[in-house]
């Protein structure tokens, strides 16, 4: 009877180690949404929340990027101005998309419609939208379902076009 309790505590403990590197469901379904993103051309990047100082640099959020690339020609978009939108923060400048404030500044007026439209495509539980250097970014804590990644994906890319226009990306095959 020992020798077939210390087999299977033997066999126990090679196996247990497999099991260790099995994903849980949570880390499947992330991986889901970062794949699916990719395949949108998204970039995901670990980044401070939006509303960071920005000397805390500590990672805590997740940002869905559409990232500025190089014309046909080699030549890399620049973004005229930087902004920040914050979903139901108190902190920042009122804005007139209702439950979203600037934070610092705010973007032109000629993109307020644009801007509009594109909030309303987004997935309720992003957090922030934001323009800068690398591109156009929503922040979210990936949390609901895959078609959600592509919900996100076609609200900037419907808002791409009016941030850096001249690129030409727009369109639905801009897409895929």
């Amino acid at each position: 009877m020992t020798k077939y309790l210390l087999i299977a505590l033997v066999i126990l403990m090679v196996i247990s180690p497999l099991l260790w590197l099995r994903q849980t469901p949570g880390q499947a379904r992330i991986t889901a949404f970062r794949n699916r993103a990719l395949q949108l051309g998204l970039k995901v990047q670990m980044v401070p929340a939006a509303d960071a100082d920005p000397a805390d640099r500590q990672p805590d959020g997740v940002r869905y990027l559409k990232p500025l690339v190089p014309d046909p020609r080699g030549i890399m978009p620049v973004v005229a101005c930087h902004w920040t939108l914050l979903r139901g923060e108190r902190r920042g400048r009122e804005s007139p998309f209702p439950g979203w404030r600037w934070f610092r500044d705010p973007a032109p007026a000629a993109l307020e419609p644009a801007i509009a439209r594109c909030l309303g495509r987004l997935p309720s539980s992003v957090s922030a939208l934001r323009v800068d250097a690398q591109g156009l970014s929503a922040y979210w804590p990936e949390t609901g379902t895959v078609a959600e990644v592509g919900q996100l994906a076609e609200a900037l890319e419907g808002l791409f076009p009016d941030v850096a226009p001249g690129l030409g990306l727009a369109g639905p095959d801009a897409l895929r």
